[in-house]
């Protein structure tokens, strides 16, 4: 390690792909935070209404060294091109090497196959944004299968741009309008192992979203067999997903500004 600034290695390769799989098309230049607590990356994207937060800690690795705290600056979708042939049972490593501190190297090894590639990736020089997320307490906190709520935004994402979500009591209220066609939705804590919690149950709590942005971060599906969703009016709305063991993933979306 005494060759490396960072030196890290996962079996969840597949899991770090499937979160690159859904960034890609929301981020574009972004820089990986590394320190000696694990991996983080928080960016806005160009229209300044998508904010995504990654955690990924560092005792959840396999092996993880980190000299000092650095970023790394990437563009997704070519971190994307070299990564998506990962499949299952493959290790990831990623590496940065003293002699070559901007180049950032990825490696994709499967013992079962004797098979192992080295890419060597260009960073890119990325100015250090520092967002700040003020706390906030949210009145609705809903629990529900992430494969569900993927299919709900699916389908209506083929009939709408946006969809309103509301809670009221016990009950989720999704609806959205097209061109030619309207749907609703009515979740109720007894359907499909949803779980509301919320501070009054009198209180409605609604915002309406786009549709095209959750339908991109549904891809998250595949990491988690839940989604935590946020809500509380005049707020963006918040999907947390957990990636296996190592940490989690918050997609924050601003509501639909008025017209």
């Amino acid at each position: 390690m005494e060759n490396y600034i960072l030196e890290i290695k996962t079996i969840q390769a597949s899991t770090i792909k499937s979160v690159i799989d859904a960034m890609k098309e929301i981020l574009m230049d972004v820089n990986l935070e590394f320190d000696e607590n694990g991996m983080k990356i928080v960016a806005l994207d160009n229209t300044h209404i998508v904010l995504i937060h990654l955690k990924l800690h560092a005792d959840k690795f396999e092996s993880y060294y980190c000299m000092k705290k650095i970023y790394v600056g990437i563009n997704m979708l070519k971190f994307h091109m070299l990564i998506k042939t990962i499949q299952n049972g493959d290790i990831l490593s990623l590496f940065i090497h003293k002699n070559d501190p901007n180049i950032l190297g990825i490696t994709i090894e499967n013992n079962e196959k004797n098979v192992k590639t080295t890419y060597k990736l260009s960073m890119l020089d990325i100015d250090v944004v520092s967002v700040d997320i003020p706390p906030a307490d949210f009145n609705t906190i809903i629990t529900m299968p992430s494969a569900y709520l993927q299919k709900i935004i699916r389908d209506m994402h083929n009939l709408a741009e946006y969809i309103e979500i509301k809670n009221i009591g016990n009950k989720l209220i999704l609806s959205c309008q097209g061109e030619f066609c309207c749907q609703e939705t009515i979740l109720a804590t007894e359907t499909q192992n949803i779980q509301i919690k919320n501070n009054d149950n009198q209180e409605i709590i609604q915002g309406v979203f786009s549709l095209k942005y959750l339908s991109i971060f549904t891809k998250c599906t595949n990491l988690c067999s839940t989604v935590e969703i946020y809500l509380k009016n005049s707020y963006p709305i918040i999907l947390q997903y957990g990636i296996a063991s190592m940490g989690s993933v918050k997609l924050c979306l601003a509501q639909k500004s008025e017209d």
